[in-house]
């Protein structure tokens, strides 16, 4: 609701009988508002139409209960409520009061007819008045065409203007997105690569780590071939040859070839307890 003063009293009689109002090509429907009058009350007396300043009372009322005193503040209130107008079990400053109720009733009615007898007597006042175009100066010129553009149209055209402005961000955005895409497609792609070169190199490991397995059970097999049968054999032939060495009474033939015989048992001795070979 929003409410409209007028100083032309023509003009609110106009708009009351129309009941409606344009304003920026909308059209409003429009009552007359009629505020309730206020209620001048005496907060000495408690008596309504006058303040404390012109009370003639000399001792002040107590709103709450109703008994008179020369001083409020060395008053002992009962805290009965008792009004002072009407009687009844009330504050006596309440404006929901009967007395209060029906002098406002009252005061707005004679509000209300003064105005409609100034509104008759103004319109009969325009009724008397003869208008005559020689005794007034010439109307002003009309405004120029900037200042008479259609309000309308300037909100259009700011419309037209934003949304221009949005399809641009648009195509920004569009672009962008695009944008995006492509990389997220790219690293797609990259990571598909990645992907598959670990797997390659898994392979590959898997493969390498088997080849190892298998070439460390060639040397394992090998070696328990050289230290089981090549070693043994290697043994007899030099104990064979040992004996050979002797003469009848155990005396060695050739002393050395009893050393180098003794030295290669010691070294083969080594090699089976994975001891290193000295010279």
């Amino acid at each position: 609701m929003v409410k409209v003063e007028l100083t032309s009293s023509s003009v609110r009689d106009e708009l009351l009988n129309q009941k409606r109002i344009i304003v920026n090509y909308i059209t409003y429907d429009i009552i007359e508002y009629l505020a309730s009058a206020n209620v001048l009350m005496c907060s000495k007396c408690m008596a309504l139409g006058h303040f404390k300043k012109q009370c003639t009372q000399t001792k002040e009322t107590c709103r709450t209960c109703g008994d008179q005193a020369d001083d409020m503040k060395s008053h002992k209130c009962s805290k009965v409520e008792k009004c002072v107008r009407c009687g009844q079990n009330h504050n006596s400053s309440l404006l929901k009061c009967p007395v209060v109720k029906s002098f406002r009733s009252e005061l707005t009615r004679k509000i209300l007819q003064v105005n409609n007898q100034s509104s008759r007597d103004s319109r009969l006042l325009n009724k008397n008045i003869i208008f005559n175009s020689t005794k007034f100066p010439p109307p002003p010129p009309p405004k120029s065409s900037a200042l008479s553009i259609n309000p309308m149209t300037v909100k259009l055209n700011e419309l037209i203007n934003k949304l221009s402005e949005v399809k641009d961000r648009l195509v920004n955005l569009e672009a962008k997105h695009d944008k995006f895409e492509q990389f997220i497609c790219d690293k797609n792609h990259y990571d598909e690569t990645i992907i598959k070169n670990m797997n390659d190199m898994s392979n590959k490991y898997m493969i390498l780590k088997k080849d190892v397995v298998q070439q460390n059970f060639f040397i394992e097999r090998h070696e328990n071939l050289f230290c089981k049968l090549l070693i043994p054999m290697t043994e007899d032939i030099f104990t064979f040859i040992s004996t050979q060495n002797q003469d009848k009474k155990g005396n060695s033939v050739d002393a050395d070839l009893k050393c180098r015989i003794n030295r290669y048992f010691v070294q083969m001795k080594k090699v089976t307890e994975d001891k290193p070979f000295s010279s």
